[in-house]
């Protein structure tokens, strides 16, 4: 009953596979003549010397006595030594450098094996001769985070030419509006001759007399409607590029001096994140942190740990500093963000405590969009570790979210050393791994810091331990490790955007929105844009941690009391936006993404994903095509139209959300350029925003 089935505008090319041509034990030859170019370029020559297998051939083997290095004091490392560093090496950057690569960075740092990793990380010329299979959930990460974020990787290998037919259409039909304008007249009054999209007007009466126009297509209703928030864009080559408006009561140069007074010149203001896997002691380490700097008053640590005595829980006494919901404390787990401010010697910091559970790390995605900094809270405790390591466990998860929302800078935190008695052993152990993991995912040397600690008991916190079996850790303690961070430079010249993560009703003030500024400059009576509703609003006040302000910039944590006019609504998610120049609104676009290790079903045309960003929660999306696969060390698209994209791959899709959502691509702002995806329970890769359509 195929007439029934409508397969008159199906493209079938777009459903081929590479493996649809294989034909396995036949020689085309039998039945097709082979062209002397074409075997001249494909076909072996065996009259013709082959170079290259000759230079391999008669290529020196490799001794094991030339594989040492003469260091500085003329001391030999054998070539057991070396062949364990390259064995390293190798297994941190899985194989993606040759080993001539690993064997010149050896000997260049006295075969040091940190200081090579480093700079085969770093180095962008090398390539991997030959893609490898690895027996880790994480192949490669490195060079998969590589391939999202390099604008290059769009391009095509020279070696293939590929054909559109949407391409050879526009040809055909400029080649023959060409034609018909050289040889003929034009004339308005004629019947349309439809050549592609566009409307060739031909009088059958007057041959010689001919008018060609072009017919553009009108967006429908619906279209209309959804880019309704674009229609002051006219004229503007970025969204965010610097606006020429003034929708402000100061000008720019105002602007920024008052920044230069306000923050520059006084305490560096941070926003930290703490992430790490669940019962890994998070909110007892912060907790006890703003103990002891002095923002707990005795009062409340009396009753937190009398109420803890009672329950039977006298070592979550500082977890409930963080932790004041009924919920949160009756199963000893972190629920929401908190979130919490602390002063040290040269900063203010603004500490959002995430959960580590499974079931809450949509609300760790939230937290970790705000962060400029995060630490790491590993369990020292045997078994532990690995429980939370392992595949299942929340550790990796938390690293490859905070590097795919683009955090850079992280410290180790290893809490609860006091349950392994101060071992320096152990504590070198879980810091070798975790190393060799974050550089794996793109984190570098220079970005990463480790501190042992004990939470309960206040070790290494503020000063270092008394204990005699911890007196071996002379680093750095864990708020001067927080002292010598540096925040980004803020982007307080950009239109305003400030993505809403809460919103709640005052009692007698009205509507507040919370979240963190991530352009611009915000100021009291100013006029803002609901995005992607399109409605207005007025700021009132201005509050960052219950201060009330006049102004605010880009970086800050506020809460903006705001008065809806024509009965508007605002929603978490949403964006306030300059109303000269608000952001793009979408439910299409074009993305590169990356899968992860803990993808199980491969990605198909029509995928359902959840997709979360700065200013997507959880957001239900499908895949409507697959464009291309790029490959993760060249950056080069390697098939196109690909059936399926198995885990650990880099893969160019396009994507539909159930409604608009606002969007920008990567280029133009990383923030709002940059997802997540994920599946119920899973998070499944990571992407960037490449065109909106």
């Amino acid at each position: 009953m195929s007439r029934h089935r409508n397969f008159r505008n199906r493209d079938f090319s777009e459903d081929l596979d590479d493996f649809d041509d294989d034909q396995y034990g036949k020689s085309f030859e039998d039945k097709f003549s082979v062209s002397p170019g074409t075997a001249e370029h494909y076909l072996l020559n065996y009259k013709v010397k082959n170079s290259d297998y000759d230079s391999d051939r008669n290529s020196p083997k490799e001794d094991a006595s030339e594989l040492t290095i003469s260091s500085e004091a003329d001391k030999k490392i054998t070539y057991a030594q070396l062949s364990s560093a390259i064995d390293y090496v190798n297994d941190v950057l899985n194989n993606s450098k040759s080993r001539n690569e690993i064997i010149d960075a050896l000997k260049k740092y006295d075969n040091d094996v940190e200081k090579a990793v480093d700079l085969l990380l770093n180095s962008r010329d090398s390539h991997s001769d030959r893609e490898t299979v690895s027996n880790t959930e994480i192949v490669s990460l490195s060079n998969l985070f590589k391939a999202l974020t390099t604008q290059s990787s769009l391009q095509h290998s020279k070696d293939r030419i590929y054909y559109n037919r949407f391409d050879i259409q526009n040809f055909i039909k400029k080649f023959m509006i060409n034609l018909l304008q050289k040889n003929h007249q034009l004339k308005r009054d004629s019947k349309p001759i439809q050549i592609g999209s566009g409307a060739t007007n031909y009088d059958c009466k007057d041959e010689k007399k001919i008018e060609v126009e072009i017919t553009k297509r009108q967006p429908s209703q619906a279209a209309s409607q959804k880019l309704n928030a674009e229609k002051n864009l006219e004229g503007q080559e970025s969204p965010l590029a610097k606006s020429t408006k003034k929708n402000t009561s100061k000008s720019l140069e105002e602007i920024k001096e008052v920044y230069k007074q306000q923050r520059l010149t006084n305490k560096l203001h941070l926003n930290l994140i703490i992430a790490g896997h669940v019962d890994a002691g998070k909110s007892t380490i912060i907790g006890h942190l703003l103990s002891l700097l002095g923002n707990v008053s005795q009062k409340i640590m009396h009753k937190n740990e009398n109420e803890a005595k009672k329950a039977g829980k006298a070592s979550f006494m500082y977890a409930w500093i963080l932790d004041v919901t009924e919920e949160e404390r009756k199963r000893g787990v972190t629920i929401d963000v908190g979130q919490y401010r602390f002063e040290t010697e040269k900063r203010i910091v603004n500490v959002l405590d995430a959960p580590g559970h499974r079931d809450f790390i949509p609300n760790m995605i939230t937290g970790a969009t705000k962060a400029d900094f995060a630490l790491l809270v590993i369990d020292a405790t045997s078994g532990e570790f690995e429980s939370g390591f392992e595949s299942g466990g929340q550790t990796q998860e938390h690293i490859l979210l905070l590097r795919s929302l683009g955090v850079h800078q992280i410290v180790i935190v290893i809490n609860k050393m006091d349950n392994v008695n101060y071992s320096q052993e152990r504590f070198n152990d879980i810091v070798l791994k975790l190393k060799k993991f974050l550089k794996q995912v793109g984190f570098k040397e220079e970005s990463i810091q480790t501190v042992p600690c004990s939470g309960i008991h206040g070790d290494n916190l503020v000063k270092h331990s008394d204990i005699a079996a911890f007196k071996w850790f002379k680093g750095s303690t864990l708020i001067n490790v927080i002292d010598n961070f540096q925040a980004l430079p803020r982007q307080i010249d950009k239109p305003f955007r400030m993505s809403v993560s809460d919103c709640y009703r005052g009692q007698t003030t009205g509507i507040f929105v919370c979240g963190k500024i991530d352009y611009g400059y915000v100021e009291i009576n100013r006029k803002l844009l609901i995005m992607p509703k399109n409605e207005f609003c007025i700021v009132k006040n201005i509050l960052i941690e219950d201060e009330t302000r006049t102004e605010a910039f880009a970086g800050d944590v506020v809460s903006l009391n705001v008065q809806l006019l024509d009965g508007s609504e605002i929603f978490i998610g949403n964006v306030l936006c300059d109303i000269s120049c608000p952001c793009k609104v979408s439910d299409k676009f074009e993305a590169r993404v990356v899968t992860f290790g803990t993808l199980e079903v491969p990605l198909l045309k029509g995928s359902s994903i959840l997709l979360y960003s700065v200013c997507m929660m959880s957001e239900m999306a499908f895949i409507t095509k697959l464009c291309s696969q790029v490959d993760k060390t060249r950056n080069e698209i390697i098939k196109k139209n690909p059936r399926l994209i198995d885990k650990n791959k880099a893969a160019i899709i396009r994507i539909k959300t159930e409604r608009p959502v606002c969007l920008e691509t990567f280029e133009n702002s990383k923030e709002f350029g940059r997802f997540v995806f994920r599946s119920e329970h899973q998070t499944l890769g990571t992407g960037i925003v490449e065109k909106i359509l």
